[in-house]
């Protein structure tokens, strides 16, 4: 199923999120009022924020249509700040420099929160909580089974060549191990069809492509998880605080659980390292 087929109503924030990737038949804009201004931001009236657009389900494009968690996230903070969103495509490894030139405002990126430390950028709230998960089949209305990397060593297990969850399984298990596929997609489609009994890989971007396969799930974490941010220049203390504010309230709101299911249906809570 392609990203655009994922476009659902979300309300508060859907007209914005459509003006924004400019779809030709959306609704007109409500106008806007804008709540911060230069030199909070670069171009008044204006959020620009970079997103790694070639990331689904956090970032993609289809048809000339831009779309993801992070776009919606960015339109829903664009949205109460009175502001017209410009997203601006950004690699990870470019959101730091990008911040700092004054390229973009804020920038999503999927972006752990612990990485942008380290990047030397600020982080204003996270929306998403990410990490390794354990995926299997599962009938609906079936209990969960209980899988943990200590249970995997009978098992047959898939993965995608080269992830991070390759990596921890080649260390933990040896190689030759799992069975190896070139992209998550195909491993979950083995796991579909019984090649397999469970698969180990990334949590979203997984829950994003089970939702075009039948019964799969996760059923497990395999490691700690980190929450995704929105990052700001890092003496961007007013921006940060303005931002940190939005998010809070679309958290409180159900706006961003609300964004969450509408690309990776129902997604669990994961355990964030305790480090």
């Amino acid at each position: 199923m392609t990203i655009a087929r994922r476009l659902m109503p979300l309300m508060l924030v859907l007209a914005f999120v459509f003006a924004a990737a400019g779809c030709a038949s959306e609704p007109e804009a409500p106008a806007l009022d804008p709540q911060i201004a230069p030199p909070l931001i670069a171009e008044a009236g204006v959020l620009r924020a970079g997103v790694d657009i070639d990331y689904p389900p956090f970032a993609g494009t289809d048809q000339g249509t831009q779309a993801g968690i992070d776009v919606d996230i960015a339109a829903a903070v664009a949205e109460r700040l009175g502001l017209k969103l410009e997203l601006v495509p950004l690699k990870p490894a470019e959101i730091a420099t990008a911040l700092a030139d004054g390229r973009v405002d804020i920038a999503l990126g999927a972006t752990a929160i612990t990485d942008a430390a380290l990047a030397d950028m600020s982080t204003a709230g996270s929306y998403l909580i990410d990490g390794p998960a354990l995926f299997s089949v599962v009938a609906s209305g079936t209990p969960l089974p209980s899988i943990d990397p200590a249970t995997l060593g009978g098992m047959r297990v898939g993965v995608q060549k080269e992830s991070p969850a390759y990596w921890t399984l080649e260390s933990d298990y040896g190689t030759d191990f799992a069975a190896v596929y070139d992209t998550l997609r195909d491993a979950l489609q083995a796991l579909e069809a019984g090649e397999v009994d469970v698969v180990a890989g990334g949590a979203a971007v997984g829950a994003y492509i089970a939702r075009d396969l039948t019964d799969v799930r996760i059923v497990g974490q395999m490691g700690p998880a980190s929450p995704l941010g929105v990052v700001v220049r890092k003496d961007a203390a007013e921006l940060e605080a303005e931002v940190r504010t939005v998010l809070d309230a679309l958290s409180a709101e159900g706006v961003v659980d609300t964004i969450t299911r509408k690309w990776l249906g129902d997604f669990p809570k994961l355990e964030v390292s305790a480090e």
